[in-house]
């Protein structure tokens, strides 16, 4: 049981001179060097500039909490060719309005307790990682300072392995397959902007929460889906499929109920490059030729719209392959 401390600062908040002001500057959380700390996150290379991850957060401060993807960025313009007199060395998780519940709500000398778990979500186990946020009115803030206080991690960090009750409270009240996953604007905008080969930074989960949040739970042929809280009978389907060397890319994805899922796998339809739907002529369901030609649901923003390249190949060796396969 292993948690990681940090008591947050005025300068990572954006430096708000007055409470209620707007931050001067981006809202980040900043985390120790130290091996210890470093090891209870994703690991980041020296060596690719500006190298990242996702870590998706689950906070534990929210009523109703969703699974939150966050950017992790080592800034090491020092080991990649800086000429600056003082180069980036540093490792941030960068907040956004999802974590915060637009509003500034973390605040300087908040101290945020993070425990990370590997937790079954759906079809594989993902690690997540809990954050809590105490502040000076919680009756346990001053022994969390304690314990940051005496670490000898480095300032305003620890790494603590003893049970923090009332973290574990919250954590067991939770029901860990209903996390809604949700992904800040903000955090597609650094994904673009990094060094870091972006089909690195996805998994057969994250691929699948990305795809859900882009098609707003609705298939993105048929526009609707069936669902119960935040269980939709919906997947992610790969237009190149994964089998042929497809990424995992949200642009390599697309919400589908079910049924339309294995059609298109099936090469029952394809997509033109304009986004519209086509049917194989050889196929008689009244259903699925309703859709002929009709675009499907495009998602807002550039990131997550389907790769024109991943179209052309599902043109080229998936529509029709019904027709020699030996089985469905």
């Amino acid at each position: 049981m292993v948690y990681y401390l940090k008591k947050l600062g005025h300068q990572e908040l954006g430096s708000i001179q007055v409470k209620g002001d707007k931050p001067s500057r981006g809202r980040y959380i900043y985390i120790s060097k130290d091996n210890r700390v470093l090891s209870f996150f994703p690991p980041l290379s020296r060596y690719v500039k500006n190298d990242s991850s996702l870590l998706p957060i689950i906070p534990l401060y929210n009523g109703n909490p969703n699974k939150i993807y966050c950017n992790y960025i080592y800034h090491n313009d020092k080991y990649n060719g800086s000429t600056a007199a003082s180069p980036r060395d540093e490792y941030r998780i960068y907040s956004n309005n999802a974590l915060e519940m637009d509003q500034v709500f973390f605040e300087a000398n908040d101290i945020l307790v993070m425990k990370k778990l590997l937790i079954n979500q759906g079809e594989e186990n993902q690690t997540v990682y809990f954050l809590d946020r105490v502040t000076k009115l919680d009756s346990h803030y001053n022994a969390l300072e304690m314990i940051i206080k005496s670490s000898d991690v480095s300032r305003n960090h620890a790494i603590y392995n003893h049970p923090i009750i009332e973290v574990e409270k919250k954590i067991k009240s939770l029901t860990y397959t209903s996390f809604e996953p949700v992904v800040d604007s903000s955090v597609t905008t650094k994904i673009q902007k990094s060094d870091t080969q972006v089909s690195e930074l996805f998994n057969a989960t994250s691929f699948r929460d990305f795809t859900m949040v882009a098609y707003s739970n609705t298939c993105a042929v048929t526009g609707t889906s069936i669902g119960y809280n935040k269980f939709f009978n919906l997947e992610a389907a790969h237009i190149m499929p994964k089998s042929h060397g497809g990424t995992f890319l949200p642009s390599n994805g697309m919400a589908l109920s079910r049924d339309i899922h294995w059609a298109f796998d099936k090469g029952f339809f394809t997509l033109n490059n304009d986004l519209t739907i086509r049917v194989h002529p050889k196929i008689e369901s009244d259903f699925l030729r309703s859709f002929q030609g009709k675009q499907i649901r495009i998602p807002d923003e550039n990131f997550f719209k389907p790769s024109i390249e991943s179209i052309i190949y599902h043109n080229e060796y998936v529509y029709g392959l019904f027709l020699t396969s030996g089985r469905l």
